[in-house]
């Protein structure tokens, strides 16, 4: 395999360039700032298009997206640029060149649901601008026949100060106590990108396309998600009250609730379970400890 990362220096796309070198596969790293072996602007499409002409990957993984829901619905037409026109070139330079194409998709296409899974054929509500572009960049990756959409909700660590993670950002309040507020009624299938790399690696090998859910095998909201952490590193958060993020007007967006995910498809392919709520925690907490004794060495 000689595999393109697209959007390498973000939270996936290092976790994914670590987990190619564990495998011992060719792997060139695009991005936009950091360290990554190749600077390109997503938005640049003939850029875009020199840098497979020139590097002929076999594999193009697509992480690149702005996840950022109020910038979204701030400015569409720059949403619509970053998530969805790449997709659309990438389908045809894969189509052109015979490359597989993975696209990293989102699990925020689903109300109503409390803590259901939904499947890949599950009834879709856009009620956003992130929501909507991310669907449409499905559709044109799906106009090639050889590409897989992975739907997820994946958390980790970036080690980016000035623009930290959920999991990041939790791990900071766990730690100080500090007052906040926990959603007890959204729901996601969360999965940290460590394990979700190996899985996604995994499928790779087992040539599939079309839709897929690849995530943890549980549905929990994002209260029981961060008191789950609190609790596995020994802390309290005494200072935490619930809300709820259906009647909350954060950034003005109105967002999916029920985002939880069903991976009986990837299951059955992979031939293995994937993650439990209670392994994705363990290997965060795991994550964070290396990290804390780096620091103080």
């Amino acid at each position: 395999m000689r595999l393109l990362v697209l959007g390498s220096t973000g939270m996936l796309g290092q976790a994914l360039m670590k987990e190619a070198k564990v495998r011992n596969i060719e792997a060139l790293g695009m991005a936009d700032m950091g360290q990554a072996d190749v600077l390109f602007d997503i938005c640049n499409d003939a850029q875009l298009i020199k840098l497979i002409h020139d590097y002929q990957p076999t594999t193009i993984i697509n992480t690149v997206a702005m996840v950022n829901l109020g910038v979204c619905e701030q400015d569409p037409g720059l949403a619509y640029r970053v998530n969805t026109r790449p997709a659309g070139i990438l389908a045809n330079m894969c189509r052109n060149y015979a490359i597989r194409l993975i696209h990293i998709s989102t699990d925020h296409y689903y109300t109503g649901g409390a803590d259901c899974k939904h499947n890949e054929n599950g009834k879709i509500s856009l009620l956003n601008e992130y929501a909507r572009t991310k669907y449409l960049a499905e559709c044109l990756a799906l106009t090639y026949d050889n590409a897989l959409v992975v739907r997820t909700n994946i958390v980790g660590f970036r080690q980016q100060p000035n623009s930290p993670t959920f999991v990041e950002w939790a791990l900071k309040i766990i730690e100080n106590d500090e007052p906040c507020v926990l959603f007890d009624d959204f729901y996601t299938s969360s999965i940290d990108v460590t394990q979700f790399s190996k899985a996604l690696f995994d499928l790779l090998n087992k040539n599939t396309s079309g839709v897929i859910n690849l995530a943890c095998r549980d549905v929990s909201s994002k209260k029981d998600f961060i008191l789950g952490l609190s609790s596995g590193l020994g802390k309290s958060l005494t200072k935490a009250n619930s809300g709820s993020v259906i009647k909350s007007s954060y950034q003005g967006v109105v967002r999916a609730e029920s985002l939880g995910l069903d991976v009986g498809r990837a299951e059955a392919i992979l031939g293995y379970q994937l993650p439990t709520k209670d392994a994705v925690l363990k290997s965060l907490i795991a994550q964070a400890t290396r990290k804390m004794d780096e620091i103080r060495k």
